[in-house]
């Protein structure tokens, strides 16, 4: 099983190697999920590539942003260029882009992103379509599924085990990019699952997430299916990265102890941690009193005076140290270890808990981290045979021959000690001696210069043997590249589709729609939904669910009996679900280049318009959710009919949290504001989305549709003429 380490740095990328890991993966500049990261440009990926492959450790490039029409040229150049270098595979988000850099190199390797939301199967078997040899799977993923996907398919499988976890299904979220401009999907997120929202007299972070750990689960994992353990983490430290991989390695080896989950806890800890979904498909996930890290337990404060608290710890405490202080699970203050009594901030008070959030002994370890590589040495100096230096390393050996003959000592004969000094500790190279044998004639004489150009040219043949033989190792796809074949559905250029919840809103439209977007609030009632199937005819389209995981996929093949007009696909999933449907496109994909052609709903994130299907008006969904806010508060699902909370964020907006269901019930986070760019829209055709539009809203379409008349109520335009960052 590999251990996937991030890499934000390069003092990352060490601290991974040393660890352990099997393999780490980073971003450039440009085009990675985590445009904060410090990232790496042409002249630092090269030398972060060499470095890896030198100990034996692999190198994945993320590309895993959605990629506008006018950066798609750069992005593959760029991902060429990396490849050149050495980059052992690519991860993967854009479908387009995944398509272009396929026709240009179709020997690439492609890793599937946690962000193309691959939960199942049918999107892993849609992936090898592509050319994707693995597939990151989404971390709402099942251990079915885990296990479906390894039995029907070739691919790999990755999945995160460990850090941060975005509330929005797979990464997928649209809320930053509205209210800002400022993508996830491009790398830009301004967190705002992590800011605290008011809902009705309560407060509290309500859609920040715990972190994942799964270290006593590797096992589960591994018997699953799972080929690699991927750590999250490339905006993290050092620490971080050295501690995660160090615990994760052990648990792969089967040598954890008790003391591993503190470890993992004094580097990085939201809400002391969860299991994700693996173990419940609606598992409770948030932690609703802090939204960053609260470390580990480190004791009680005795008492306040004078500014100074006096704690009584459980663990050692460093000057230097960062703490946290919690009082019924809310933080209320914090500062570093100046001694004990210690100094500190905020209101602090006699029986509050006190977390160790960062360790300077640790900082200090890590400062330390030798990645140099042990190599054994061999110096043979015979008057007959000349000198010679033979390094040995990781099953590699290379000789080096003297460039001139060893002579016998006309003064003072070289010694074995002289030797030595002369070989070093190799230390200004990416070796370090672990043992040296001089094998020497006696009385003997060879001038300390040829020895050393004798070192010097071993460690580059060295170098050189252990870089070509990790490259011969390297896999590749030689097979070439064919585009998915999909059916879209063929429609007249001004086509209106109207969305709904249910056939119950139609009569309240008063303006002609050529198609009806069903996208029920439960998939599972067959008998409602097959009606309204029937009465609609040839104008009836189903919107499929983003999420289809476990027991939801049976609820989905049974609507598959119905004759629909066609399907609207959310997810790659849907292509090989429904296969020999006709297709739309639908705001899931996020659709923003015309490199994967066809009939699509332009993604609700794009600038401009397009030659697609236009989101004209609707509260489109800023997130889908795998958890249940009612099982958040401590409720069950007993006498649950579904949900509707409205939430307030800190500046006044409001946002709903709704029930969607299938065989799981899912979330889905919309604005109280719809988008409206009926105006604007093109002769592509639109969408009207009535989901979640109250009765005034229809009206003032209804009103706008048939006059030409301005919207008349409150709404926004999404990122229309609005850079997308």
């Amino acid at each position: 099983m590999e251990l996937l380490a991030p890499a934000g740095n390069f003092q990352c990328l060490k601290a991974a190697v040393a660890c352990g890991a099997n393999a780490v993966y980073l971003g450039m500049e440009k085009y990675s999920a985590r445009a904060s990261a410090c990232n790496f440009n042409s002249e630092n990926l090269l030398r972060a590539v060499e470095f890896a492959h030198l100990h034996g450790v692999k190198v994945y490039v993320t590309v895993n942003t959605i990629i506008k029409d006018g950066e798609m040229q750069d992005a593959i150049e760029r991902a060429i260029e990396a490849r050149n270098a050495g980059a052992d595979a690519f991860i993967v988000q854009d479908i387009g882009f995944i398509c272009e850099l396929k026709k240009r190199a179709p020997d690439i390797v492609l890793h599937a992103s946690t962000q193309m939301g691959i939960s199942n199967a049918y999107g892993a078997r849609f992936a090898e379509k592509l050319g994707i040899t693995r597939v990151v799977a989404a971390r709402e993923t099942l251990c079915e599924d885990i296990r479906d996907i390894k039995d029907k398919t070739g691919l790999e499988i990755e999945f995160f085990c460990h850090g941060a976890l975005c509330v929005a299904y797979s990464g997928n979220c649209y809320y930053s990019s509205l209210v800002s401009g400022c993508s996830g999907n491009r790398g830009k997120c301004l967190q705002l699952c992590r800011k605290k929202y008011f809902k009705g007299n309560d407060s509290g972070y309500f859609l920040s997430a715990k972190d994942i750990c799964l270290v006593d689960k590797v096992a589960v994992l591994r018997d699953a299916g799972v080929d690699s353990l991927k750590i999250e983490g490339r905006m993290r430290t050092p620490e971080y990265v050295a501690e995660t991989v160090s615990v994760y390695r052990k648990a792969i080896d089967g040598v954890s102890a008790e003391s591993d989950l503190d470890r993992l806890k004094r580097v990085f800890n939201r809400g002391d941690y969860c299991k994700a979904y693996l173990l419940s498909p609606t598992e409770n996930v948030i932690y609703s009193k802090v939204q960053n890290n609260i470390g580990v337990e480190a004791g009680t404060v005795a008492w306040v005076n004078a500014g100074k608290a006096k704690i009584n710890a459980n663990i050692e405490l460093c000057a230097g140290d960062g703490v946290k202080y919690l009082r019924n699970g809310c933080e209320i203050g914090g500062g570093l270890i100046d001694g004990n009594p210690t100094g500190f901030r905020g209101d602090v008070k006699r029986g509050d808990e006190v977390r160790l959030t960062s360790s300077r002994n640790l900082e200090s370890e890590i400062e330390k981290l030798n990645t140099n590589i042990p190599v054994s040495v061999s110096v043979s100096l015979d008057t007959a045979k000349g000198a010679a230096i033979t390094l040995s390393c990781a099953g590699a050996t290379v000789t080096v021959c003297g460039k001139d003959g060893v002579v016998k000592a006309q003064n003072k004969p070289l010694s074995e000690a002289d030797v030595k000094k002369v070989v070093g500790l190799l230390g200004e190279t990416d070796f370090a001696l672990r043992d040296i044998v001089v094998n020497s004639e006696e009385n003997i004489f060879y001038p300390a210069s040829l020895i050393k150009d004798m070192r010097k040219r071993a460690v580059e043949e060295l170098r050189k043997k252990l870089l070509d033989e990790f490259s011969r190792k390297r896999v590749s796809c030689n097979n070439s590249f064919e585009m998915p074949k999909i059916n879209w559905l063929q429609c007249k250029p001004s086509s209106v589709f109207v969305q709904v919840a249910n056939s119950e809103t139609l009569p309240s439209i008063k303006f002609d729609y050529d198609y009806v977007v069903l996208s029920p609030r439960d998939y599972g009632d067959f008998d409602k939904i097959a009606s309204e199937c029937k009465r609609l005819g040839e104008k009836a389209v189903l919107n499929l669910p983003v999420i289809a995981r476990g027991g939801d996929k049976e609820i989905l093949r049974k609507l598959k009996a119905l004759p629909w007009k066609a399907v609207v696909a959310n997810n790659v999933s849907h292509f090989e679900m429904f296969d020999g449907f006709s297709f739309i496109g639908g705001t899931g994909l996020n659709h923003i280049n015309a490199s994967f052609g066809g009939t699509f709903v332009g993604s609700i994130e794009r600038e401009k318009l397009g030659d697609s299907l236009t989101y004209a008006f609707g509260k489109p969904p800023l997130m889908h959710f795998a958890h249940c806010p009612r099982r958040s508060e401590g409720k069950d699902c007993k006498g649950c009919s579904g949900y509707d909370i409205r939430m307030k964020d800190d500046k006044g907006a409001y946002v709903r949290f709704c029930r969607v269901k299938e065989k799981y019930c899912y979330g889905v986070l919309v604005p109280e504001l719809p988008i409206n760019n009926i105006s604007v829209a093109n002769s592509g055709g639109m969408l009207l989305d009535f989901t979640y539009a109250t009765a005034r809203e229809i009206e003032a379409v209804n009103t706008q549709m048939l006059t030409g008349c301005e919207y008349s109520l409150t709404c926004t335009h999404g990122n229309f003429n609005k850079k997308l960052q």
